[in-house]
């Protein structure tokens, strides 16, 4: 009968790609974050330069047009203006509000 201990196995093998694995998937996850970072990045530039976007309900017009197609109402969303805040910029906006709240002006420190 044989000795399931005296059998010959293979595990040794297998560790060194394991390893390797594991690096290629440490390396992939660390370039998807890249590109995830960079992505956003260019997304807030972009807020920071174009923070508007077309009105979603209206589709920029600002108006509607009545079913006979005499009249126009201005678009309830936007108030007629056609424009709407992007996300991006509302996070902006929120991170300048933070770091605002942050800075307190009517405290002078050293004098009592």
């Amino acid at each position: 009968m044989l000795n399931p201990a005296a059998t010959p196995t293979v595990t040794a093998a297998t560790h060194g790609s394991d390893l390797t694995a594991t690096v290629h998937t440490a390396a992939q996850a660390a370039t998807v974050a890249l590109i995830v970072i960079i992505a956003a990045s260019l997304y807030l530039l972009g807020c920071l330069i174009w923070p508007f976007g077309k009105c979603r309900r209206c589709k920029g017009a600002g108006k509607f047009k009545s079913p006979f197609g005499r009249a126009y109402r201005h678009c309830g969303r936007c108030q007629g203006s056609g424009l709407r805040i992007r996300l991006g910029r509302h996070v902006i906006n929120h991170l300048r509000a933070v770091h605002g709240a942050g800075e307190n002006t009517t405290t002078s420190k050293g004098k009592r």
